[in-house]
Order: structure tokens, then C-alpha cells, then sequence
């Protein structure tokens, strides 16, 4: 059974993650940013995009933002499975 300073420490696969973990939320900071202004520009009235491509491009914002929240959650549990193993 590992001693109570083992838990402590991390392997190198859990710093690798968890490196990996805050970059990761970075870039998804960023995209949620990137993607609200994008969407703002192309809903601005008199602007060069026609209403459908407008539609779109706030549809395309709204996938991206929605696919790396699911991502970030998976990440999130991909790393505690890597912590529980360690742990074990």
C-alpha cells in the first residue's frame, strides 16, 4: 500500500496530462472568444456576409464552442482515470 508522500507525487504520465489539461483549456478560452466575436461580427447589421451565411457561420461558432466543452470534460476524466491508476 503506497505510503501517505507517494500519493503526493506524480507520475510523469499525470504531469504530462495535466500539462496537456491547461493547454488545452487555454485554447479553449481562446475559441470561446475567437468564436463570440466572429458571431457578433457576422450578426452586425451592415456587414458583407448575407443573412444565411451569417446563420451558418453563428451555427458553425455555437459546434465548435459546444465540441471542445465536451472535449474539455473528457479530458478532465481521461486524466482522473490516469490518477485513480496511479493511485491504485
Amino acid at each position: 500500500m503506497p505510503n501517505e508522500s507517494s500519493k503526493l507525487t506524480k507520475t510523469p504520465l499525470q504531469v504530462d496530462l495535466l500539462h496537456f489539461y491547461d493547454e488545452f483549456v487555454e485554447l479553449h478560452d481562446d475559441c470561446s472568444f475567437m468564436c463570440e466575436a466572429f458571431a457578433s461580427l457576422a450578426a452586425e447589421e451592415g456587414h458583407l456576409l448575407d443573412a444565411s451565411t451569417a446563420m451558418g457561420a453563428s451555427h458553425f461558432c455555437y459546434g465548435i464552442k459546444r465540441r471542445m466543452q465536451v472535449l474539455k470534460k473528457d479530458l478532465k476524466q481521461i486524466h482522473k482515470k490516469a490518477s485513480a491508476q496511479v493511485e491504485a
